[in-house]
């Protein structure tokens, strides 16, 4: 099935959803009558998007609090966990959390991923025609982890450390992946480290209803660091959050993804998917930048029932000049949240984005977009 084609809503909407809550409380009795709580979760998946075909497999989330006693200062500590496969071959599995250590003045976030994932490949820019894709697939190991220490309140400064391992790449020779322009058509490493600074006032993670969160953060490839390619990635990630009726929220949210030097495929900057532009295929469009702005209406509906629409708009680019009226990507949608975790506000998430390129697509997953 093409990705630029226009989709049959009946056809992908024909999913199952299968999940199950595991709640294990366990109580540990300290002095005072204190107590601390943990809570896991796993939830059997099985679903479609276009990137996938049908996909299958088993997530599991973890909460916990760092403290012994109800701390204000200390948000609530999630670890998730996903492996799944689908029927187009592709597997993913993969963890990843945020630990607010005592009062908040360390908070460790993390991720570390293995997938086997055939993929499409359109070329590498803004303005890639809807030819017929090329596939090609690769297998990926990822770790990053990223520690924050608390300077004021709520500004934090951070180092982080990333490496990304590409190997068993396989593509057409003579075809448009072997012939375009642009490194990492072999395998490679790439290992980096660097800091970040962050501003972070949200009342909660998972579904915040008032608040700023901003991030900057620059990451350093260079062969001292045993990377292949010397690159810099900078990101900066910028949400506003305004409760503005009861059980009503306004999310926007600005993204900015640069890199410079010789930067390889899986760096490069893209969008769509779950997570940024939903309604475009992701990886869609490449380049060594990208921008987007997100703005969704979140609605509780009732009980462990919220829904929510969404639209952004946004583009990938090699330079600023490519940033034309005419090259803008616009994405829109709406959906559905059902709470697993109602006082932490830990949802599972079922959106469906449409964009102004063709380009529609399904999405479930556990947490929100931004």
């Amino acid at each position: 099935m093409s990705a630029f084609k226009t989709i049959p809503v009946k056809r992908v909407i024909k999913f199952i959803l299968l999940f199950s809550v595991f709640q294990l409380n366990v109580y540990s009795q300290l002095k005072q009558d204190t107590s601390k709580k943990v809570q896991y979760l796993v939830i059997p998946v099985l679903f479609k998007t276009p990137e996938m075909g049908l996909a299958y497999g088993i997530s599991g989330s973890l909460s916990f609090k760092t403290t012994h006693h109800n701390d204000p200062l200390t948000r609530t500590s999630v670890i998730q966990t996903i492996a799944f496969f689908t029927t187009r071959r592709q597997n993913i599995q993969a963890a990843d959390g945020v630990i607010y250590f005592p009062k908040e003045k360390y908070i460790l976030l993390g991720q570390i991923s293995h997938s086997y994932f055939p993929d499409k490949f359109w070329g590498i820019g803004p303005n890639t025609t809807d030819k017929p894709f090329e596939r090609y697939s690769f297998e990926q190991a990822y770790v990053s982890p990223h520690l924050k220490k608390k300077i004021t309140k709520r500004l934090f400064l951070g180092v982080l450390y990333e490496f990304q391992n590409v190997f068993n790449v396989s593509y057409k020779l003579g075809g448009s992946f072997d012939s375009s322009a642009f490194f990492g058509k072999q395998p490679y490493k790439v290992s980096g480290a660097g800091m970040s600074i962050s501003y972070d006032s949200r009342n909660i993670t998972f579904w915040p209803e008032k608040g700023i969160y901003f991030l900057t953060q620059f990451t350093d490839f260079r062969k001292e660091f045993l990377s292949d390619y010397n690159l810099v990635k900078w990101i900066t990630d910028l949400r506003y959050f305004k409760k503005i009726f009861k059980d009503q929220i306004l999310a926007f949210q600005l993204y900015n993804y640069e890199t410079f030097g010789n930067t390889p495929l899986r760096e490069l900057a893209s969008f769509g998917g779950p997570n940024n532009m939903r309604g475009f295929y992701q990886g869609r469009y490449r380049a060594n930048n990208m921008i987007s702005f997100i703005t969704e209406y979140r609605l509780h509906l009732i009980g462990r029932f919220s829904t929510c629409a969404f639209g952004g708009v946004g583009n990938v680019y090699n330079h600023f000049s490519d940033l034309k009226s005419e090259n803008i990507k616009i994405s829109y949608g709406g959906g559905l949240r059902f709470a697993l975790l109602e006082k932490e506000k830990l949802n599972i998430r079922l959106d469906y984005g449409y964009s102004n390129r063709f380009n529609q697509g399904l999405y479930i997953t556990v947490a929100e977009c931004f």
